[in-house]
């Protein structure tokens, strides 16, 4: 499987999630389907920290799409009454992309740990989408590139620490955190690293821009058909 076409499965399982989230909010199988979708985006920024000429420029694209994206974002969550939204999904990938630019450059464990450790919390202050698990995941692509088993088992270990074991946890000391059935729902993106595995070393159709211009114009399109159709 090219990059092209994990990039694709991920757009499509994204725009699936969230259909799921302001088209069929009842219906669990868009949940089900759209938790494929980050992890395909955090190991395509792994991989393109890896494989980019410059990755400085790399991430100022990022984080320049990420500000722009965000006036979709909040238009559209606004609208479906969601003030507290956050920040985007692409604040979160420049956070991830960012550590991954620190810590290339250290080969000191307790420095690379320190660094992840920051940034995940940064993104937990400042609330981006998926928040520490999101920028931990990123890191844990990037670290174990080329090692399928490490890259397995530190996945499932994240999403077991971030979202499962808050589930069985606030059923032995009581509800002190916001538990949904996306917890478990997210042992189901797991199943995205047998198509990060299937990767096979070649780009395929070299269509940069669309994914940079996919992610705002889909919040956008969102937030036009609840304005002018499901009203």
């Amino acid at each position: 499987m090219t990059l092209f076409n994990i990039k694709i499965i991920a757009l499509l399982t994204m725009v699936i999630d969230h259909f799921g989230v302001f088209i069929f909010p009842d219906n669990i199988y868009f949940r089900l389907i759209g938790r494929l979708s980050f992890p395909l985006f955090a190991w395509a920024i792994a991989n393109g920290a890896i494989y980019t000429k410059n990755i400085n420029k790399y991430l100022l694209r990022l984080f320049t799409l990420a500000i722009i994206s965000q006036i979709p974002y909040q238009l559209l969550f606004n609208l479906w009454g969601i003030p507290e939204s956050g920040l985007n999904i692409l604040f979160t990938l420049s956070l991830g992309l960012l550590g991954i630019v620190l810590i290339k450059n250290t080969g000191n464990i307790l420095i690379k740990f320190l660094i992840a450790f920051f940034l995940s919390l940064v993104a937990v202050l400042i609330k981006c989408d998926y928040g520490a698990f999101g920028v931990l995941s990123i890191i844990i692509f990037y670290s174990f590139y080329k090692n399928r088993i490490k890259t397995g088992l530190s996945y499932a270990f994240l999403v077991i620490v971030f979202y499962v074991f808050p589930v069985f946890g606030n059923k032995i000391i009581g509800n002190v955190i916001n538990v949904s059935y996306l917890n478990i729902l997210e042992l189901f993106s797991t199943l995205s690293l047998f198509i990060v595995f299937s990767y096979n070393g070649k780009i395929g159709y070299r269509l940069k821009y669309l994914f940079y211009i996919f992610y705002p114009a889909h919040l956008l399109l969102f937030y036009l058909l609840k304005l002018f159709v499901l009203r």
